[in-house]
């Protein structure tokens, strides 16, 4: 591996696969080239690579992919994509010195640290403690969680499968909610409330008090996919001031539900450094994200004055994933007595 050689970036997900190239260098900056794809394009990841790479002149030895499933030992069978990938295969088949694979979550939350001021909207300034921990929650599809450990003025990425840990209701309206999931569910995770996946479950719950509007339960039962009716109707139904409105209650529980799920997370891993919050959902519903109103569900119990003090901010950047496993690659470069890479993660 040559100093010259570009480290390759990628953040795979269920349907799309975002590729990019970065010069060593000068990272974090733009990378060389970028480019994405529908997986339904290539039967497999070294298809989609070998397209993206091309005859270029830009040949890299090591690559990081951040995927969407849990990571082991190197192997991961994708949570909603038929694909196993297996990195010493795949470093073989492309002919790479090494490859990285981390979970989706472990990319984003390497990259958060990356991220500039106009790419995040905070909710709470707080106090930032520096070389705290750090926790991602990110609502897309389903939920995930990750986090960022601190040990010897380092970051240390680490997996969670939180989003699968059991719900726990706040009051007694949501134990009404989990009474109700559990007539159609043998388990009741935080992601079945609080993910793309979960929305149509809270609006499912709340006919059972408030009925629906004429007409929109015909628009739904037309829908394969609920969810992004329910949030295009809310986010109508709150500009002209219907608060009553049952779309726009359905983000408001959805709301309340993260709220208290990132407390939980915040107390877990004690991230007093910041909780950042991911995934497809926050930036597109932002008008439901009241300050006030989160933080009053958010800084409560025993430590509510510590966590009134931890930094609350929503990712509007959605490469965010991409630039941390760009970053990862980068940091296991450098350790290898690599000196040409800017240094990453240090405090």
């Amino acid at each position: 591996m040559t100093n010259n050689s570009p480290l390759l970036a990628g953040d795979i997900g269920g349907t799309k696969t975002t590729l990019a190239l970065y010069k060593r260098s000068r990272f974090p900056g733009e990378p060389i080239r970028e480019a994405s794809f529908k997986n339904s394009q290539a039967k497999n990841l070294t298809e989609l690579i070998t397209t993206f790479l091309g005859d270029g002149k830009e040949r890299p030895a090591v690559a990081c992919f951040g995927v969407a499933g849990p990571v082991r030992d190197g192997w991961v069978r994708m949570t909603n994509l038929k694909w196993c990938i297996d990195a010493r295969e795949l470093s073989q088949s492309l002919d790479f010195m090494k490859i990285f694979l981390i979970n989706d979550l472990v990319a984003t939350a390497m990259g958060t640290t990356l991220l500039p001021k106009n790419e995040l909207v905070t909710l709470n300034a707080g106090t930032v403690r520096q070389n705290g921990n750090i926790a991602v929650l990110a609502p897309g599809t389903g939920l995930g969680e990750a986090f960022l450990l601190q040990e010897n003025k380092q970051s240390i990425p680490v997996a969670s499968e939180g989003g699968h840990a059991d719900f726990a209701p706040r009051n007694r309206k949501q134990l009404e909610l989990l009474d109700f999931l559990l007539g159609r569910e043998k388990h009741v995770s935080v992601e079945k409330v609080c993910s793309g996946l979960g929305i149509p479950n809270l609006y499912d719950f709340l006919t059972t008090s408030l009925g629906q509007p004429a007409g929109l339960e015909q628009k739904l039962a037309a829908e394969e996919d609920r969810t992004p009716l329910i949030i295009n109707t809310a986010l109508e139904a709150n500009k002209t001031g219907k608060s009553d409105h049952i779309c726009v209650q359905t983000l408001e529980l959805f709301i309340d539900i993260l709220a208290a799920e990132a407390a939980n997370l915040a107390l877990k891993v004690l991230a007093t450094e910041g909780i950042f919050i991911g995934g497809g959902l926050p930036p597109r519903i932002l008008p439901f994200f009241k300050p006030d109103q989160f933080m009053a569900v958010f800084a409560r119990g025993v430590y509510s004055a510590m966590l009134a003090k931890i930094p609350i901010h929503i990712i509007l950047n959605p490469k965010t994933a991409l630039l941390g496993a760009a970053a990862y690659g980068m940091r296991q470069i450098k350790n290898t007595g690599e000196q040409d890479v800017n240094p990453l993660f240090e405090k």
